[in-house]
């Protein structure tokens, strides 16, 4: 196989990142490609794309560590392979790709901080208006939520939730009873 010119890296790059989700794999190796060659054109990509300087640079990770089977990757998926890039080494790959497997992302990020996992936990999804979300924001960060910085939301969310519920019940925060 004949290697790409790097402005061929560059169009083949901006055309997979309209499709992260299908094409992460190759795009991530094209990235890896493109920053070891020409690291401005690597951070014009980022600029021109929808993909952001993080996940490029999570993509690259992925690419350069976990060289295994594509068929597997695909099946874990791209956000997972990202918690896990970073701690992959030839030695652990199989262990931590079966983790990422057997597991849901909230679980998998969990165990990445070496916290335990909660097990039989439930997923609410709910939608607020922009208006309601403030509102929302506002009583989670005044019951224990913080903000995650870079405009990433908010980080312990749901002990603040609680908290609110709690309050709402008559019950003090942090209370366990019930």
């Amino acid at each position: 196989m004949m290697a790409l010119k790097t402005e061929d890296l560059f169009d083949k790059a901006m055309t997979l990142s309209k499709n992260v989700d299908d094409t992460f794999l190759e795009l991530g190796r094209t990235l890896r490609q493109l920053l070891g060659r020409d690291p401005q054109l690597f951070q014009e990509i980022v600029a021109k794309s929808d993909i952001g300087r993080r996940k490029a640079y999570y993509l690259v990770d992925v690419s350069r560590v976990l060289q295994v089977s594509r068929t597997r990757l695909k099946k874990v998926g791209w956000t997972k392979l990202m918690m896990i890039a970073k701690q992959v080494t030839q030695d652990n790959v199989d262990e931590l790709l079966d983790l990422a497997e057997q597991n849901n992302v909230k679980e998998l990020e969990r165990m990445m901080r070496g916290e335990k996992p909660l097990g039989d936990s439930h997923c609410v999804l709910m939608y607020f208006s922009p208006e309601q979300y403030e509102e929302l924001e506002e009583a989670l960060l005044h019951y224990g939520a913080r903000k995650a910085g870079h405009g990433r939301g908010l980080v312990e969310k749901e002990k603040a939730l609680l908290n609110v519920i709690r309050k709402a019940m008559g019950r003090g925060e942090g209370d366990q009873a019930g």
